[in-house]
């Protein structure tokens, strides 16, 4: 299975910024038009647009590097391209019709949120993150099924006082997240963790260069990861 390594943008941790070797200063655009914010905006237009972010590149070679037919990446490059997004970065010429290559008009793109439909800033997170998200939890449905059929909700109260909201296939016992042989799959909240403000820091951090070390890896099957982390107010305690 080749590898696929999918950025969707929607994560608050920061990435290097890579280098496309064709040129060294970055351009910066404020998009405050509507239409062009939705197109950003939207996990599958940008999706679809992402190729072209700081890189140059022709309709025939998205289309091999995505599987998608090249008519289809053309009309694609066309929307874009009458929405003010892409520009003609080179033109080759040859026998018959030339062949251009496309690339976004800024490497560096911010819609603000009053560019954006959203009612308000929490609307707006959870836009940004629906996409995603649903593709979490159907990915996890599916591996547990494949691997243990049909499952139940275990509620019960651990050795420590605190009540457990866990996946079981029988009454007394949980299904073991870990077992050697099983999918590797998580699916994890704490709603009540009690954390002093260092120790929520630190926590933070570990978790970040956790993310960071295995990002760095290459491997043939691509994963969809979340991980969260946030004090709760009084008001939603």
């Amino acid at each position: 299975m080749s590898h696929h390594k999918s950025h969707s943008g929607l994560g608050d941790v920061p990435e290097p910024s890579p280098s496309s070797g064709e040129g060294a200063s970055t351009r910066t655009e404020v998009v405050l038009d509507a239409s062009r914010a939705r197109l950003l905006l939207n996990a599958r237009t940008r999706t679809q647009l992402a190729p072209f972010l700081g890189k140059s590149l022709s309709v025939q070679e998205i289309a091999n590097r995505t599987g998608a037919k090249a008519n289809t990446v053309l009309r694609r490059v066309q929307r874009f391209m009458q929405a003010g997004l892409l520009e003609v970065a080179e033109t080759t010429p040859r026998r018959g019709k030339a062949i251009r290559k496309y690339r976004s008009v800024a490497d560096v793109f911010f819609v603000p949120f009053e560019a954006s439909e959203a009612a308000d800033l929490e609307a707006a997170l959870a836009e940004r993150e629906a996409a995603v998200s649903r593709l979490l939890r159907r990915s996890v449905v599916r591996a547990r099924s494949e691997a243990i059929g049909a499952w139940g909700t275990r509620i019960y109260r651990d050795e420590r006082g605190q009540v457990q909201v866990q996946m079981a296939v029988q009454p007394d016992a949980d299904v073991a997240p870990l077992d050697p042989g099983g999918p590797a799959v998580l699916s994890a909240w704490r709603d009540g963790l009690s954390l002093d403000y260092a120790d929520a820091k630190a926590l933070q951090r570990e978790l970040v260069s956790l993310l960071e070390r295995y990002e760095r890896k290459q491997g043939a099957q691509r994963y969809v990861l979340h991980l969260g982390l946030a004090p709760v107010a009084p008001e939603d305690a």
